[in-house]
């Protein structure tokens, strides 16, 4: 008896189905990291693309956050104050997580003129430098809540992370909603 070629192909569908599927009828593997569940301190940063830049730093580079990432980062930083699962450290040396905010923009420049001080290197004592400084940015229009493992006070292994239009805006930011509810949900499984 000669078998049928498409009988073969036929009986393996119902195994793939099923080994696609076992992720969802099991529960599926945990898309949070034990570590976010784990940890209480953490400190807050602004994702400014090239670089992550801590709270403590921003005080004195005051130009390099736009007031929407700032006005993001307060509504995060009174989220977590008002949830009580972190504590939120100044120090990001003593961190155990980093959690970064970046509000969507579609591009940003800045720019800026220095006139006066020294000049480097060699230069004789009292000759005046001057120069420009200038930057261009093109990047995503969705808001961004990242939260990386803390490695020597700066962003080390990203953990956690999510973007979408609009997701710091009205009273309760979705991005970090999200992010709150990832990780109840993950500190309740065993």
């Amino acid at each position: 008896m000669k078998e049928d070629p498409m009988l073969k192909p036929v009986s393996c569908i119902p195994v793939v189905l099923l080994f696609l599927a076992a992720p969802t009828l099991f529960g599926g593997p945990n898309k949070v990291p034990a570590r976010l569940t784990q940890a209480r301190y953490v400190a807050l940063a602004y994702d400014l693309g090239d670089v992550m830049l801590s709270e403590a730093e921003a005080v004195s580079k005051p130009g390099r956050v736009l007031p929407e990432d700032r006005e993001a980062l307060n509504s995060v930083r009174d989220l977590i104050e008002k949830w009580g699962r972190y504590v939120i450290t100044i120090r990001p040396a003593q961190a155990e997580l980093l959690i970064a905010v970046r509000t969507g923009r579609r591009a940003s420049a800045e720019g800026g003129m220095r006139i006066g001080g020294r000049r480097p290197g060699n230069a004789p004592a009292g000759s005046a430098a001057t120069g420009g400084a200038y930057g261009l940015e093109i990047s995503s229009t969705d808001d961004m809540l990242s939260v990386y493992e803390a490695s020597g006070g700066g962003a080390g292994a990203p953990l956690w992370r999510e973007q979408r239009p609009g997701g710091f805006s009205g009273s309760a930011p979705t991005l970090f909603d999200d992010f709150k509810a990832d990780v109840e949900k993950a500190a309740k499984r065993p």
